[in-house]
């Protein structure tokens, strides 16, 4: 097998425990949302292991919501050891994945008991992706921060008003209560728990063995602005949506918009916030952005044409708008994330 070059990082003196960490799934969720952060964890334990630590290490196990397979997919099954009733013992870690698309885990009343009786017992909860819905129904995120897949934040306001929740975060910690975004944020939270215990130079080794970012660049946002460029089945909505992104370089301000439309700048406001779910001066912003974004991946337009072109002021205004809600410089935007080709900034 290849012979990996792994330095040595600094690690905690002798004495430190192993850590458990116990991941909870079900026949109906993705696997990526559990095999990434396990994945990080025994790439810990490999490093742990070429450091001759294995007295630290993490002991990492699987048990399910239901019985049987958690996973079967063209010619691949995955069974998890046993069921989440049958857990003994202390646990350091305890991971929930996305929560089922039935709704099936956050309608058992006995899973969701548990699940609060367990984190009042494990040192840290954590939930992938929808998993913050299971960790929320139990009643773990009541008054607290945290996150969840952009695409499922309207759901979860409306199921949970007592949570506040952070939509653009790649991941949120309040207390011992950690929730991440979509499934390969679950990647990142995990490289987060592993700088938690180990230090930020063994992390930073655990992240480049697996060709990560220790933090992904933006501050940990969510990339996507969550543009929605269909935002209504009225069709009165859907020629403003298509007429904002058609006209960014132009004058979007309500007035101008109600205007154009044949309404009064107040009631444009309020229908639009109603039928949209979002003020029009933030949604013309977000797709200011999402545009910008695509220069940016696939052009090599200046940051002043890009400005120009997608109604910015200035190249400092883009600048501005980038980092007030991507914590991310355009220019670090480009770096990170560019296909550049010459031919398509006609």
């Amino acid at each position: 097998m290849p012979e990996y070059k792994i330095p040595t990082p600094r690690l905690p003196a002798p004495g430190a425990p192993r850590r458990r960490v116990v991941v909870v799934t079900s026949a109906h969720a993705r696997s990526l949302e559990y095999m990434g952060p396990l994945q990080v964890f025994d790439e810990a334990r490999i490093f742990l292991q070429y450091a001759g630590r294995l007295d630290l290490a993490y002991d990492l196990e699987v048990v399910s919501i239901g019985e049987g397979s958690v996973y079967d997919r063209k010619g691949l099954t995955i069974e998890a050891g046993k069921p989440y009733h049958r857990l003994r013992g202390p646990v350091d870690t305890l991971l929930f994945q996305g929560a089922d698309e039935h709704d099936l885990c956050l309608q058992d009343e006995r899973f969701l008991a548990w699940v609060a009786r367990m984190s009042t017992r494990v040192r840290r909860i954590v939930s992938i992706c929808t998993g913050s819905f299971i960790l929320a129904e139990a009643g773990v995120l009541d008054g607290r921060r945290a996150t969840t897949h952009w695409c499922a934040s309207d759901d979860f306001r409306r199921r949970y008003p007592k949570v506040t929740l952070e939509p653009d975060a790649i991941y949120v910690k309040d207390g011992h209560v950690y929730t991440s975004a979509g499934a390969t944020s679950g990647m990142d939270l995990a490289i987060a728990l592993v700088e938690e215990d180990y230090g930020t130079d063994f992390a930073r080794r655990v992240a480049q063995g697996l060709v990560m970012f220790l933090r992904r660049p933006g501050n940990q946002s969510q990339f996507s602005v969550q543009v929605a460029t269909d935002p209504t089945d009225g069709a009165a909505l859907e020629d403003v949506a298509r007429h904002i992104f058609d006209h960014l370089g132009d004058d979007l301000r309500v007035e101008a918009l109600a205007e154009h439309f044949g309404m009064s700048p107040r009631n444009f406001a309020r229908v639009f916030r109603r039928e949209v779910g979002v003020a029009p001066g933030r949604y013309v912003e977000q797709c200011r952005l999402e545009r910008a974004r695509q220069y940016l991946e696939e052009t090599d337009a200046s940051m002043s044409e890009i400005a120009e072109r997608c109604g910015y002021t200035t190249a400092d205004g883009l600048r501005l708008a980038f980092e007030r809600n991507l914590g991310a410089s355009p220019r670090s935007y480009r770096k990170r994330f560019t296909s550049a080709d010459p031919t398509l900034s006609a």
